[in-house]
């Protein structure tokens, strides 16, 4: 991978388990790099690091899990949530940057946008976007069904995240799925999926909705859900107003989870499938892990100029 003309390996850092969400994000950097045909490795302060090389590392790493991280001056760092002041001498030459997951407060920063779902600031050395698909351009195109409504399934597959409190998403879910019921509509909630189920049983879900809790759409946070489900072949369909906008208008939206099953429904009986196409279209031109490793780099080098 060359930055500035220097040619840079790249290491992600933690996470090689699946308790955190965060693991899906190197999986998809990996499985994304990996293709560019990029040296990359995925350690962590366990790893039996004898015989690597470090220098001219790209390192890719959260703060919950960066213990250990080698620091050298002759590699560059890209920090989600690093708050430790262990990385100030490196801050202080322009070797790190900050990576953080968009939301609204963004646009409140004055923060110019680069590309769609991606806004930089060079001068702070920070880049934000919202999470892409952890599929490849040629296997978003594999997918495309012949149809968009599976009105014959009596099943929503919902493999993520459901939780309670601040952050979470439990009543909203609990209203989509009362819908869900009086339509004799049943649900299944699935976590650490294989890749190829979670694809398989997306695709043969109902509908695929992406629900958003309460402070997830006051803040506008997206979550990986929404360009993943595209990709794996159904309509967006969501209670995320940002969502709506992010994704040029062509949502399936209702804020009221309940009445999103509706909505969707009836949306979804009508829509061609140019429409869907379209949608995944969109997905694979712009909001795949290889969209997110180019705007990387252009920021990187646009910073060190």
């Amino acid at each position: 991978m060359k930055i500035n003309n220097k040619d840079y390996k790249i290491v992600l850092w933690g996470w090689e388990t699946t308790e955190n969400t965060f693991h899906y994000i190197h999986k998809a950097y990996y499985k994304a790099f990996k293709h560019l045909g990029v040296e990359t490795y995925w350690i962590n302060d366990k790893s039996d690091l004898s015989g690597l090389d470090f220098s001219n590392t790209l390192f890719f790493t959260e703060g919950q899990v960066d213990k250990n991280i080698p620091l050298r001056e002759d590699c560059l760092y890209l920090l989600h949530n690093c708050y430790d002041p262990k990385y100030q001498p490196l801050k202080d030459k322009g070797l790190c940057f900050t990576m953080q997951t968009y939301t609204d407060d963004v646009l409140t920063y004055n923060v110019p946008k680069a590309e769609d779902g991606v806004y930089v600031d060079y001068s702070g050395r920070g880049i934000y976007f919202f999470w892409p698909t952890d599929l490849l351009p040629d296997e978003i195109e594999k997918n495309k069904p012949n149809r968009v409504f599976n009105k014959e399934s009596k099943i929503i597959n919902w493999i993520g995240t459901v939780g309670r409190g601040t952050f979470g998403n439990w009543e909203e879910i609990a209203n989509f799925k009362r819908a869900c019921f009086e339509n004799g509509i049943s649900w299944f909630d699935g976590m650490n999926i294989s890749d190829e189920d979670t694809i398989r049983m997306i695709k043969d879900s109902y509908m695929a909705p992406t629900i958003t809790g309460e402070w997830q759409t006051k803040v506008g946070y997206l979550p990986c859900r929404i360009s993943k489900t595209i990709s794996y072949g159904q309509a967006l369909v969501t209670s995320s107003p940002r969502a709506n906008i992010m994704f040029d208008g062509f949502a399936i939206f209702d804020a009221n989870p309940y009445k999103l099953f509706y909505t969707a429904k009836e949306a979804l009986e009508k829509m061609p499938l140019s429409k869907l196409h379209a949608q995944m279209d969109y997905v694979k031109e712009k909001h795949t892990y290889l969209n997110r490793i180019n705007s990387i780099i252009r920021f990187i080098e646009k910073c060190n100029e």
